[in-house]
């Protein structure tokens, strides 16, 4: 993997002078800026430590890419708590109309946000950190996305677009979850892992497909944003990730190479989001609305599937256990 490694190499120094610059560029901005760059930062700082210092070393292969997985997930989030922090009011607009107290939820989704972020970088108490992050994304699913979303625009793309990145995320985090679950919730937990599986291989389909009928727009979540004009060669982006998002989908379902398709993909998402959303974010680094939202959404949306491919046996492991009988795989050697 000598050119993965100095990909990275050379994407170290400009992902360290992206982030430098946000920090030169936030000051004496709006608080939604300022904080949603310092939590974002201080998470991303926080999880790439322990990821180097604890994790890698263990990793082999592409393994190790997958231990950046909880820090590209937990980055984000502090990202948005920012947002929950800073413009509260705006956002208790979001809250459904029968839910009372539309402040109170605001301000409390900011605090778990911010919970979740701190133990899924540092790797404390991840697994549960992880299990209510996926209840937290099906209620926004089940309350909002669905009712005011593709019921109320059922020919709205970008309404079914939204809701189902929402339930990838929370498949995500649940697929996540399995990975650290005890013995006692161990069968449960490969259920829902498969679950997630099945379910995020076909919202990649899905969007895969949306790339190649708009090519015109931004690359991984098809949302409405163009790609700027500054950006060469469109089609080739989105169709190339278009395509990268059916194949690894179908592999996914189909539950052949499933992990290493997972992986790959979750690698390219990653490599997107510094070559195209790093230059859309350079461009306005406080348009926090539209540049910062879409670079975490992505970078989050990324991570999540780098979570997902760690809930998937590698192949041969998984061959290996088809031929043994179920009551015999989780046996003590």
């Amino acid at each position: 993997m000598p050119f993965l490694a100095a990909a990275f190499s050379f994407a170290a120094p400009v992902a360290s002078a992206s982030a430098l610059a946000a920090f030169v560029s936030f000051l004496g901005q709006p608080p939604i800026v300022s904080a949603c760059y310092a939590l974002g930062l201080s998470i991303l700082l926080l999880g790439l430590i322990v990821a180097f210092r604890r994790d890698m070393p263990r990793a082999r292969g592409l393994d190790k890419f997958l231990c950046l997985g909880p820090v590209f997930f937990a980055a984000p989030l502090a990202v948005f708590a920012g947002e929950h922090f800073t413009i509260a009011r705006d956002m208790a607009g979001m809250v459904p109309p029968w839910i009372p107290w539309h402040l109170f939820w605001v301000f409390f989704v900011g605090l778990c946000l911010v919970a979740a972020a701190l133990s899924l970088a540092a790797g404390r108490v991840a697994g549960l950190a992880a299990a209510l992050l996926g209840v937290m994304f099906s209620g926004f699913v089940a309350l909002m996305d669905v009712p005011y979303g593709v019921v109320a625009h059922p020919h709205d793309r970008f309404a079914w677009i939204l809701m189902l990145r929402e339930l990838t995320f929370g498949l995500c985090a649940f697929a996540f979850a399995s990975t650290l679950a005890g013995a006692r919730w161990r069968t449960a937990g490969e259920t829902l892992a498969t679950a997630a599986r099945i379910g995020v291989g076909a919202v990649l389909i899905f969007y895969g497909v949306e790339q190649f009928v708009h090519p015109q727009f931004v690359p991984v979540i098809p949302l409405e944003l163009p790609l700027p004009a500054y950006l060469p060669v469109h089609a080739l982006i989105t169709c190339g990730v278009g395509a990268a998002e059916v194949v690894a989908g179908a592999a996914m379902i189909a539950n052949r190479y499933a992990r290493l398709a997972a992986t790959w993909l979750g690698i390219v998402i990653c490599a997107v989001v510094l070559l195209v959303y790093g230059p859309i974010l350079a461009s306005k680094f406080s348009d926090v609305g539209t540049n910062l939202n879409y670079f975490a959404d992505t970078l989050f949306f990324g991570g999540g599937i780098l979570l997902l491919a760690g809930s998937i046996p590698p192949e041969q492991r998984a061959r290996a256990a088809a031929t043994v009988p179920a009551a015999a795989r989780f046996e003590p050697s």
